[in-house]
């Protein structure tokens, strides 16, 4: 699997913001609050979804720490290619589960794709969320000093 582009209408504190994959070993290096840990929280929860739970007392979701405090649609789109086809993933996020929207598209064609459901991550990588956070990014708060 490659990414080739991502597109964040808003999401956290990023809005209106285009990204392009390039071949090989991608590195954002900014400074210090410009949001790269959201930025990876973004390409998750493409695949993933944002998770969801109506007792939010015990400790803040990503949902609730990535929509947009001003109200605006939380959401955007990450475009992928695999096994020889490319596909487009767009993902609305609302403030529960049942507010999401999911839709894949073959980003060649711009016709909606039955090829995999809304549980892509699961099936393309073929692990879970927690297992992906695990193996392709070091969150922040995973690292002790």
């Amino acid at each position: 699997m490659k990414l080739i582009s991502c597109y964040i209408a808003h999401f956290g504190k990023i809005s209106e913001f285009e990204y392009k994959f390039n071949d090989g070993f991608n590195s954002i290096l900014q400074e210090n609050g410009w949001g790269k840990t959201t930025f990876s929280v973004f390409i998750k929860a493409m695949f993933y979804g944002l998770e969801y739970s109506p007792n939010t007392k015990k400790k803040l979701l990503e949902r609730n720490h990535y929509l947009p405090w001003d109200g605006s649609l939380c959401g955007g789109n990450i475009v992928f290619s695999t096994k020889d086809r490319r596909y487009r993933i767009e993902r609305t996020f609302g403030r529960t589960d049942k507010d999401d929207t999911f839709a894949l598209y073959d980003d060649v064609t711009g016709l909606l794709s039955t090829d995999y459901t809304e549980y892509i991550g699961e099936e393309l990588f073929r692990v879970d969320r927690d297992s992906f956070e695990k193996s392709v990014y070091i969150p922040q708060l995973a690292i002790a000093t």
